[in-house]
């Protein structure tokens, strides 16, 4: 094979694979896509008291997830095939600017991470964190799924928002979830009952994520894994969704969602529903903070939900 004849082959040997490569993320969409649908639940638990606008934001400016597509089509499907919300989906932090912002009724910081309204403009950022803190305060909504927890871990006003800061992920395999709330409209998915599910399992910081502030809804069991590996030691509460208040806002984050899978899970699908609906403030549901105890997990979680 001459020079002349290799070199003509090898942007179409590049390109072929490209557009391999382009094939297969398409029909990856398209396969979560599906999965997402025949899973979505039939109805919302509350019926809304108007139309609702909700803003999923999925910036990143540290690590990033690769399930964010599949977390953004999920809400999109959850939001229009029960009529519980419309989704307006950016990476664009312009929607923070208080005039836009005040458009939507609740915002999800979808695995966001790091520092998202960092900007070379002076006073930019200060405005959008501003921005944001007003919106929830006011009496508007605030979700967060997975690493929004690590996203703005030294900024207190959005840690006490959110509820916890991330400090590591000790588990990323098959856990046992307890089910701390088995009467809660928030939990109404599991059935009364706790479960096991695979996903990557946060620790939070020391001084967040306590059960003395907010009201905690799941939590790691320690069945499965060792609780002695995570910062709170084997006799520690290790949660993984919460609801609150925050001024007159509403709050709820779940720490589920490393996976594309999660977001097709038929009992997350219809866990999330309900924290958005609370958090837009059409599900009513007690965010008063309830003391959490360590004692009795193992015996307490034999009755798992039935697949």
């Amino acid at each position: 094979m001459n020079i002349r004849t290799l070199t003509a082959l090898i942007p179409v040997s590049i390109l072929t694979a490209a557009m391999a490569v382009s094939n297969a993320q398409k029909n990856k969409k398209q396969s979560n896509a599906e999965k997402i649908t025949a899973n979505l639940p039939k109805s919302a638990p509350a019926k809304p008291a108007k139309a609702r606008k909700v803003l999923v934001f999925s910036k990143t400016a540290g690590f990033r997830h690769g399930s964010i597509p599949t977390g953004v089509e999920a809400m999109k499907q959850l939001g229009k095939s029960t009529g519980a919300f419309e989704v307006t989906a950016t990476e664009d932090d312009s929607f923070f600017e208080p005039e836009k912002l005040k458009e939507f009724d609740a915002v999800i910081f979808l695995n966001t991470t790091g520092e998202v309204f960092k900007s070379k403009e002076e006073g930019r950022e200060d405005r959008l964190k501003k921005s944001l803190v007003d919106f929830v305060k006011s009496g508007k909504g605030l979700i967060g799924t997975h690493s929004a927890t690590d996203t703005y871990k030294k900024w207190k006003d959005f840690n006490d928002m959110m509820g916890g800061a991330f400090a590591g992920h000790p588990w990323h395999t098959k856990i046992r979830v307890k089910n701390l709330e088995p009467n809660h409209p928030l939990n109404a998915a599991f059935s009364g009952k706790d479960f096991e599910i695979a996903d990557e399992i946060y620790q939070f910081r020391k001084d967040t994520a306590s059960a003395d502030e907010r009201r905690m809804l799941l939590s790691l069991s320690g069945e499965i894994v060792d609780k002695g590996r995570g910062n709170s030691g084997k006799e520690g509460s290790y949660p993984i969704a919460w609801l609150d208040k925050y001024g007159e806002g509403r709050i709820f984050y779940c720490s589920l969602g490393h996976r594309d899978e999660i977001y097709w899970n038929p009992d997350i699908l219809k866990h999330y529903l309900a924290g958005i609906q609370y958090a837009i403030g059409d599900l009513d549901a007690d965010a008063a903070p309830k003391k959490v105890t360590a004692n009795g997990f193992l015996k307490e979680t034999r009755n798992l939900v039935s697949k």
